[in-house]
């Protein structure tokens, strides 16, 4: 982190120099009118602005897409009930019981274990919903807010007395007030990013390294039940031939 609290010193510090000593006929810089360190520590700030709100926007949309693979999960949950407990009833039927028995001891050691990791999975996914939609989330608050964060750097170093004929001492603080400021913001919105990142990849992760496994043994579970009345329907199918 200091690494980079180092690099970007060195470029608004840089930049900044460049901009202070600009010559009067820079193409970009020629129709402005009131001077080169003012447009420029202006341009500056509105990059800054304008990343910000970049890295929201997308912020934003890897938050709605995991909010909607949450509940896509959720959906998935409750609509295998149905089949479920259809594979269930199925054994009252006389046809299946030859061919049932043959799994009858696999089938019934699946029933519990599948009803408890469904529930587990439902309350892994709801609380994973509640972390992602925290309105209190103090990095997603700051991502959310950090064009503004940019904006008011104009305000708080007072930007405008660069238009002025104040003496050196006076630009040169300022210009130190902006890159200090803008430096920490831009340390303080990288940090939230990571932390957005490991927020994603704890509560919407169905790998093996997830906080919680329920989901994803319950999947595994599933599948095996479904093989399980697969083989049964087959059995059932070929003493019929």
């Amino acid at each position: 982190m200091e690494l980079v609290g180092v690099f970007l010193f060195s470029y608004y510090s840089l930049a900044l120099f460049l901009l202070t000593h600009a010559i009067p006929y820079s193409p970009w810089l020629s129709p402005q009118r009131h001077g080169p360190l003012y447009e420029g520590v202006k341009l500056l700030i509105a990059d800054v602005e304008l990343q910000a709100a970049l890295s929201w926007n997308e912020t934003e949309f890897q938050l709605q897409e995991a909010v909607s693979a949450i509940y896509e999960q959720q959906t998935s949950i409750e609509e295998y009930e149905a089949p479920t407990e259809e594979h269930f009833n199925q054994r009252a039927n006389t046809a299946y019981v030859h061919c049932y028995s043959r799994h009858e001891h696999t089938i019934q050691s699946l029933d519990g274990e599948i009803t408890l990791k469904r529930q587990l999975c439902w309350q892994v996914l709801a609380h994973n919903l509640v972390a992602l939609q925290n309105d209190h989330n103090s990095a997603l608050n700051f991502l959310r807010n950090g064009a503004v964060e940019a904006r008011n750097v104009l305000n708080v170093c007072n930007v405008t007395a660069l238009r002025g004929s104040s003496n050196s001492s006076d630009h040169a603080g300022i210009t130190l007030c902006v890159i200090g400021r803008i430096g920490a913001l831009d340390q303080r919105l990288l940090a939230a990013a990571e932390h957005f990142a490991d927020l994603l990849a704890t509560k919407v992760s169905t790998e093996d390294d997830a906080e919680d496994n329920s989901c994803l043994e319950f999947e595994e579970l599933r599948q095996q039940l479904d093989r399980a009345y697969e083989d049964i329907s087959e059995c059932v199918e070929q003493s019929n031939i």
